[in-house]
């Protein structure tokens, strides 16, 4: 045998060495924390099986004390240190991660955040309520939709991913995880609220602002959607009235458009948009003046005689007075020797009725 194969089977040896050194001390780190695990102390077991994880050198073994990380943070509440071994168990061992139940555990985590819980910002401190870390529900959300975008929970998931992202000030991100909710899940439940939530969005965008109209127009055509697809839902007629009101933004912008070129000397362009108000917005309240303005500018055009006013757009709510009350008059201020200023009634207790019936 040469000198080069003895130098290198030499070199082999002492590569192994290290290497039983370190699967053993991480097997010593493992079954300490397995003792702890069943001790019920979690905490210092997902500790050792973390200390085992770094240790280790064998696939088999890091893998094994990342699932026992799980499980020990699971125990103790630790949902970020739990979400944090989840990823790492499916990122580096894929051939040891049960895929379905720890994405399934991640959309659970999730909710969890979103309900209010939240890891204690110090172990040792964690009796005090108020000490506690971040809230963590977005990065959750979005790791457990990137892993399962279709899973059974992600409609749900997706409507609060776009409730936080709102919260926020998020708003271009809350509302593209709303479209996709009404793209991807047509039938779902949560499809129904993310009509709502994405109408209602881009009709208060349209509000502040809204260039040629598009949040305005998009904003219309989803709530008239909503009543096509949900006849019956007991929003329908505040969606109606949102209707309407998104038809009166619409017009009122093409109006100011109309005043505005009006201002600068054009015309026919301020005309244009003029009637177009009255061509396609007839009943809405900016009408009445676009025809004034139209006068003015034109002198050939004559004003329709009759045009529907806006206030009959809206529905009508019948109102019913609160039924008026007979009260007993125990003591007048004129007769309490100045000890009450307003008149005392009976506020007709149990027993002052069964007296009443019995006399």
């Amino acid at each position: 045998m040469d000198k080069s194969k003895l130098l290198m089977l030499a070199a082999a040896f002492l590569l192994a060495l290290p290497l039983a050194a370190d699967d053993k001390s991480a097997d010593d780190a493992y079954r300490e924390g397995l003792a702890l695990y069943q001790a019920k102390d979690y905490k210092a077991a997902g500790d050792k099986f973390e200390a085992a994880e770094i240790e280790a050198d064998s696939p088999a073994i890091k893998a094994n004390s990342i699932r026992a990380q799980i499980g020990a943070w699971r125990m103790c509440g630790l949902l970020y240190k739990e979400f944090e071994a989840i990823e790492s168990l499916m990122e580096r061992f894929p051939e040891y991660a049960d895929f379905v139940e720890l994405v399934k555990r991640e959309y659970e985590i999730a909710d969890a955040y979103y309900q209010g819980k939240r890891d204690p910002a110090f172990w040792s401190l964690r009796w005090i309520p108020w000490l506690v870390g971040d809230d963590k529900s977005i990065e959750v959300f979005e790791k457990a939709l990137d892993r399962a975008p279709f899973a059974e929970s992600a409609p749900e998931a997706r409507l609060r991913l776009a409730y936080l992202f709102d919260q926020k000030g998020k708003v271009k991100e809350s509302l593209e995880q709303l479209r996709i909710i009404i793209r991807d899940f047509p039938d779902a439940k949560a499809c129904r609220y993310a009509y709502l939530a994405l109408a209602n969005g881009l009709y208060e965008l349209s509000r502040r602002g809204d260039g040629d109209g598009a949040y305005n127009r998009e904003s219309y055509e989803l709530f008239k959607t909503f009543l096509e697809k949900y006849p019956d839902a007991p929003e329908a007629p505040w969606v109606k009235v949102r209707m309407v009101r998104s038809r009166d933004i619409q017009a009122g912008r093409l109006y100011e458009l109309a005043e505005y070129y009006e201002r600068a000397g054009r015309k026919e362009a301020s005309e244009r948009y003029l009637a177009q108000v009255l061509k396609d917005y007839p009943d809405t309240t900016s009408a009445d003046a676009s025809e004034r303005l139209l006068v003015k500018l034109d002198s050939t055009f004559v004003p329709e005689d009759f045009r529907e006013k806006p206030e009959g757009r809206m529905p009508h709510y019948r109102t019913r007075p609160i039924p008026a009350e007979a009260s007993q008059l125990l003591i007048a201020p004129g007769d309490s020797d100045r000890r009450f200023l307003l008149p005392v009634f009976s506020v007709h207790l149990p027993d002052e009725q069964d007296k009443e019936k019995s006399e």
